[in-house]
């Protein structure tokens, strides 16, 4: 008598149950990196691409909430919006770190405000949500540049000797390095001053 659960029949469904279990891991795992319009918004966003991000959400509007936030960061890039009408949109959150590359779009976006605080949550969010235990030179980097601007020099040494340690992260551990063992040399750099300056002066108390 033949067993029943080794007819060929249900070894066929085991080969399908499986195979739509690894399909599903693995949409799972794409959506948890991101999506194609993240992507893309992503990549123009770190470029500063102001104008073509306004005219890609004019063509197809941004469905991703962090897709939305880089519309309205570039509309104040380009003098579309007011700082205060793009903080007020930034207040509602919901979604806004579903994946591991919308959590590094709004870590610039908080950052260009002078929001560090925000910056640096939304880096810690990506860096739960990558698969890899490599450690990523774009959120490493961020770290540093929050501590830097926090003045906590000693945690940022900590950070570059990290990074010193990644062959992606050595450019910017090296520039990096210097503002840490030597924060006076802070002074020669506008973005940082400017950035501190609005730490120090404003309320970064966003709840996500």
């Amino acid at each position: 008598m033949v067993n029943r659960f080794f007819t060929l029949p249900f070894r066929l469904w085991c080969l399908f149950f499986m195979a739509c279990l690894c399909c599903g891991c693995h949409q799972s795992q794409d959506e948890a990196e991101g999506t194609k319009e993240e992507h893309e918004y992503d990549l123009l966003l770190r470029k500063g691409k102001w104008s073509d991000i306004v005219e890609k959400d004019r063509e197809q509007p941004a469905q991703s909430p962090a897709c939305r936030n880089a519309v309205r960061l570039a509309a104040w890039h380009l003098g579309m919006a007011s700082r205060e009408e793009l903080i007020w949109c930034l207040a509602d959150s919901r979604g806004v770190l579903g994946s591991e590359t919308a959590a590094l779009m709004m870590s610039d976006i908080y950052m260009q405000l002078g929001m560090v605080n925000m910056s640096q949550r939304a880096a810690f969010d990506a860096m739960v949500a990558m698969r890899s235990d490599k450690p990523c030179s774009r959120v490493l980097k961020r770290l540093t540049e929050v501590a830097i601007i926090t003045q906590n020099y000693p945690l940022a040494l900590k950070y570059i000797r990290i990074g010193e340690k990644h062959r992606d992260c050595k450019k910017w551990a090296r520039e990096l390095r210097p503002l840490a063992e030597h924060p006076e040399k802070v002074g020669q750099f506008s973005n940082f001053i400017k950035l501190r300056e609005i730490y120090e002066n404003n309320q970064d108390e966003f709840f996500l």
